[in-house]
C-alpha cells in the first residue's frame, strides 16, 4: 500500500499525537502530581510525558506546513519490511498490555522481552533467557524493593 506522500503522513502523524498526548494529560491529571518529600506525585510524569508527545506532534505539523512543497515529493510506501516489523512491535505492545491484565506484570513482562528480541533477530537462548532475568530483577528491585511499588497481578490471582 503506498500513501500519497510525506506532507499527508506527518499530518496524520501529528494529528494523532496531539489527540493522544491530549487523552495521556487528562488521564494523569486524575492523580496528583504535587512534589512532596518522596517526589513527584504519580500524575507527574505520564503527564510530563503526554505534554511532550503533544508538543512534539505540534512542532512536526508545523515543520510539516512549512516545508510540504519538499515533503510532497517524498513518497511513503507503509509495506516494507522495516514497517513490517513496526506493525509487528506494535501488536506485541497491545498484546502486552492485555497479558498484563490476564498473566499479572512480570509474566507478561517476559513475554515481551522474548517476543522482541526475536522479533530483532537475537535468537541465542543463553542471551534472552539472561537479558530476560536480569531486565526483570532490575525492575523488581528498584520498583518492587526500593520505592515499594505493586505491579499489577493476574486476574486469575484476585
Amino acid at each position: 500500500m503506498m500513501m500519497n506522500n510525506m506532507t499527508i503522513c506527518n499530518y496524520i502523524v501529528g494529528i494523532v499525537g496531539m489527540v493522544l498526548g491530549g487523552l495521556i494529560m487528562s488521564a494523569a491529571a486524575a492523580f496528583p502530581m504535587q512534589f512532596t518529600e518522596n517526589g513527584p506525585g504519580p500524575g507527574f510524569w505520564p503527564f510530563s510525558l503526554g505534554c511532550a508527545l503533544a508538543v512534539a506532534a505540534v512542532v512536526l505539523l508545523f515543520f510539516t506546513f512549512m516545508k510540504r512543497a519538499d515533503l510532497a515529493q517524498q513518497k511513503v510506501n507503509l509495506t516494507t519490511a522495516a514497517n513490517k516489523r513496526v506493525y509487528i512491535m506494535m501488536g506485541l505492545v497491545v498484546l502486552f498490555c492485555v497479558f498484563i491484565n490476564l498473566l499479572g506484570f512480570y509474566p507478561a513482562a517476559a513475554l515481551l522481552i522474548i517476543a522482541t528480541m526475536k522479533l530483532m533477530d537475537y535468537h541465542n537462548k543463553k542471551g534472552i533467557l539472561l537479558t530476560t532475568v536480569l531486565t526483570l530483577a532490575f525492575i523488581y528491585l528498584v520498583f518492587g524493593v526500593l520505592l515499594h511499588t505493586k505491579m499489577p497481578q493476574s486476574l486469575f490471582l484476585s
